[in-house]
C-alpha cells in the first residue's frame, strides 16, 4: 500500500557546524522490513514474512526476522522502519508482562491489539519523518476460542481482518495472490 507523500518523507539528520555556516541536512538510510502476511486456517493462524530489509532500492540485510512472538498466544509481524518496529515489539512484551504481574491475569486479545494501536499512534511524529511502523498482529483469542488478525494504519487505527492480510512493499501482490487461492476453512 502506498501512503500520502507526507507519510513517506525522507528522515533528515542535522549535522552540527562549528564554522558558523548553516548545518547540512543529510538523508538517513534506515532499513525497512518489506512483506509480511497472516492467514487464518481451520486450526489457527500462520504469520510469515520474507527475510530481507531494504534501504531504498538496495538490500540492507538479507536475514532479518520479521515475525516475533509477543507472548504465548500472540505474534507480531513487522513492516516499516526496522529499528522502531523492533523497539515496539520489545516494549509491547514488557507492557504485557507488567499487566500480567499487576493484574494477575493475561490481557485479552482485544486488549493487546488496542495496546499496540496506542503505541503506533504514539509513533505518529516519527512516522511523519519517515520512520513508519506497520505491524500485523495475530493470535489466539481465548474468549472467542478462535484466532484473530489485526492490521493497523500509520495513525494507530486498528482493523480486524477475517481471513488473511499482507502488508509491506509486496503486500498488495501477496493479497492478490491470497485472494485467488484462499479457501474458507482451509486445513
Amino acid at each position: 500500500d502506498t501512503f500520502p507523500s507526507y507519510f513517506t518523507a525522507t528522515p533528515i539528520a542535522e549535522e552540527a557546524s562549528c564554522s558558523g555556516r548553516a548545518p547540512l541536512s543529510v538523508p538517513l538510510s534506515v532499513p525497512h522490513g518489506t512483506t509480511v502476511l497472516a492467514l487464518r486456517f481451520l486450526e489457527g493462524v500462520i504469520v510469515a514474512g520474507d527475510r530481507r530489509a531494504t534501504e531504498g532500492y538496495s538490500i540492507a540485510e538479507r536475514r532479518i526476522e520479521k515475525v516475533h512472538a509477543v507472548d504465548e498466544t500472540s505474534v507480531m509481524a513487522i513492516a516499516g522502519a526496522a529499528g522502531p518496529c523492533m523497539e515496539m515489539i520489545r516494549l509491547l512484551r514488557v507492557e504485557l508482562e507488567h499487566y500480567e504481574k499487576i493484574e494477575g491475569l493475561r490481557l485479552s486479545m482485544e486488549g493487546k491489539a488496542s495496546k499496540l494501536a496506542g503505541m503506533i499512534k504514539a509513533n505518529l511524529p516519527m512516522a511523519m519523518q519517515g520512520l513508519v511502523v506497520m505491524p500485523l498482529f495475530a493470535g489466539y483469542d481465548a474468549k472467542r476460542q478462535s484466532c484473530r488478525i489485526y492490521k493497523y494504519d500509520v495513525a494507530g487505527g486498528q482493523y480486524e481482518e477475517a481471513e488473511y492480510y499482507a502488508i509491506g512493499s509486496g503486500g498488495k501482490d501477496a493479497r492478490g495472490s491470497m485472494k485467488k487461492i484462499f479457501k474458507k476453512d482451509m486445513t
